[in-house]
């Protein structure tokens, strides 16, 4: 018997940091994403499970594990088995019955994104799994990454989103967003993978203020709402010293010198993507970004859904 599962990448274009918080965010599913397709069988031998990723074509990880309680027989990368065995010991405290029909099972997973642009790697595989093992997605991560779970939202969602945490569950809205001006927006990729799970305790540890949160939802709204391409970058210019401000960083746009524009961090600061709001042309764009040594670059469209 077959099954797949589908589920898509996400941005975060507003609230990063502060929606764990219960600040309102503007959260964007992507038109990549990973697949989950599961093959099962009768033995005669004790259940297992033969788990292989492949990014594009490319086998990354690999693991065999019994089914009795997940215990690995062999892997590619330690770290990353027991990270997976976590989540399928996790999903059957969820749900008793999964996995547990003597059956062996043949697993792979299929990303059409590079692992290291932070585009859900984790929330696409949690939300695949979660759909398979017939539990809560939020309930899962929440058991084994943690986050807001903004990312799981945009797993299932056919376009943009306003996310928000109130008294830690989520609040889902989908919402209108296709700028008359999309074409002035631009995905760039800063080169340095960030570590989600760490940027989060990190800012778990700073002292909140009731009132950023508050301006940062009033944003998330306005930005939404933006008519021309000046008015979203005064919005996202705001948005940008209000979290500097709160994490005690500079903004992204004072290591480019000579841009014309604005330039907001995206997700963890420091090095997944930016976005990109110009008046240039994309071929000024990429020259630019080009002699900074950044040559990955989406267009709005190409990669919002």
């Amino acid at each position: 018997m077959q099954h797949s599962f589908y589920s898509n990448g996400k941005l975060l274009l507003s609230g990063e940091y502060l929606v764990l918080n219960g600040a309102s965010a503007i959260a964007l599913p992507l038109k990549l994403g990973q697949d989950l397709q599961i093959t099962s069988s009768h033995t005669e031998l004790k259940p297992s499970i033969h788990w292989k990723s492949f990014e594009n074509t490319m086998l990354w990880f690999e693991m065999r594990a019994s089914l009795d309680d997940f215990s690995v027989i062999e892997s590619s990368n330690e770290e990353i088995a027991e990270q997976l065995k976590n989540i399928l010991v996790e999903a059957r405290k969820l749900n008793e019955d999964f996995l547990t029909d003597q059956k062996s099972y043949e697993v792979k997973t299929q990303l059409n994104f590079d692992r290291n642009f932070g585009f859900g790697t984790s929330s696409t595989l949690i939300a695949n799994i979660a759909e398979w093992a017939q539990v809560g997605p939020y309930s899962l991560l929440e058991k084994t990454f943690g986050g807001s779970g903004y990312d799981i939202a945009c797993a299932k969602s056919n376009g943009p989103i306003l996310f928000k945490l109130q008294d830690s569950n989520p609040i889902v809205k989908p919402v209108s967003f296709d700028p008359a001006f999309k074409d002035h927006l631009y995905f760039i990729y800063l080169g340095k993978k960030q570590n989600s799970a760490k940027a989060v305790q990190d800012f778990k540890k700073l002292e909140q203020n009731t009132l950023e949160i508050m301006a940062i939802s009033e944003l998330s709204k306005a930005i939404l709402e933006a008519t021309s391409l000046s008015e979203f970058q005064t919005f996202l210019l705001e948005h940008e010293f209000i979290i500097s401000k709160v994490l005690g960083r500079d903004i992204v746009k004072e290591q480019f010198p000579g841009y014309e524009g604005v330039l907001k961090s995206l997700g963890a600061w420091g090095g997944d993507f930016i976005l990109a709001a110009t008046h240039w042309d994309e071929k000024k764009l990429h020259d630019y970004f080009q002699k900074q040594g950044l040559s990955v670059i989406f267009k709005y469209q190409d990669l919002v859904k």
